[in-house]
């Protein structure tokens, strides 16, 4: 499920820091931004290069490997609009809606058709401390995007996987549905940790059901709260929630539950290297994941921008 740490993020894929990044805002803000990314090496050419506007402001490209690159829109309060991937064989796009800044909706297509769509639902609570936070979001699956035929004759889908993840265990579930529904819908519900905060930055649990599998995923965080996530408060950031919590996650256990017996179960345990420091607060420059699936550490390494 995490295997490499690049298809999990925009989470990488929109890299910074912020001096703060309040609850009822998910916009690109940042103060510390990233330069260049490298996965597994930190010498050689960078796997990612990023591209500001003129003021050093709003992050226009990402440019992968040299080969290709992630481009991005913005509205006028600095929410993202789109991103885009122009591929050789095909176009991946990201549309996003917004209501006070905050994303309501986020829509996949390739070649303008729409094949999975998120939508948000908020804690609308004032009096809770996570007012504005996620309380669960509905996806859809279009059924048939995720047929191993199509996905093995379109092998490349970089937009997809950066933003959303690695797509295998979504395309196991639908071949094994024999539900004849068009659309594979399934909820991720959270809990949040208010930690040593005064409000609840942290994702303490997050667990995914697939209603017509019987299939329910649970992933559990523990933090460093000394420590500051570079991704926080990236709304494109949404693999493995990777842009909505605030402190450096130290470990992840996942659980798969098929029909009320215990499937798999997968500990990852993260670590740091390196810190860079802004406003008093760290940030990593290498990001290690173990996964007991493997259980070979992967490697990010990161260079912000001075």
């Amino acid at each position: 499920m995490k295997k490499y740490l690049f298809p999990l993020l925009l989470a990488a894929v929109v890299v910074v820091c912020f001096t703060s990044c309040k609850p009822d805002e998910e916009i690109y803000n940042p103060t510390c931004k990233i330069s260049k990314i490298w996965y597994r090496s930190d010498v050689g050419a960078p796997n990612e290069v990023y591209v500001y506007d003129d003021k050093g402001r709003e992050l226009q490209e990402i440019v992968v490997d040299s080969l290709y690159s992630y481009k991005f829109t913005y509205n006028k309060d600095q929410t993202v609009s789109n991103i885009v991937h122009v591929g050789k064989d095909y176009t991946e796009s990201i549309a996003f809606q917004w209501t006070n800044r905050l994303v309501d909706k986020m829509t996949y297509t390739i070649d303008g058709e729409v094949r999975l769509v998120y939508t948000f639902h908020r804690i609308d609570n004032k009096k809770d401390k996570a007012y504005g936070r996620i309380d669960y979001i509905d996806e859809e699956y279009d059924r048939a995007f995720y047929d191993q035929y199509f996905w093995k004759s379109k092998k490349e889908h970089p937009l997809y996987d950066k933003v959303f993840g690695n797509y295998e265990h979504i395309a196991e579930i639908v071949a094994s549905d024999d539900s004849k529904d068009l659309t594979l819908y399934s909820v991720k519900r959270f809990t949040y940790d208010p930690g040593k905060h005064k409000k609840y930055e942290n994702i303490a649990k997050y667990v995914e059901e697939f209603p017509t599998k019987q299939t329910v995923i649970t992933h559990t965080y523990t933090y460093d709260v000394s420590s500051y996530n570079p991704f926080y408060g990236l709304p494109f950031a949404y693999a493995d929630m990777k842009g909505y919590y605030l402190n450096l996650p130290l470990t992840e256990h996942v659980e798969t539950v098929v029909a009320g017996t215990l499937s798999k179960v997968i500990d990852i345990a993260y670590s740091y290297e390196g810190l860079h420091y802004m406003n008093d607060k760290h940030y990593p420059r290498q990001w290690v994941t173990l996964s007991s699936e493997t259980n070979v550490p992967t490697h990010t390494y990161i260079l912000y921008k001075k």
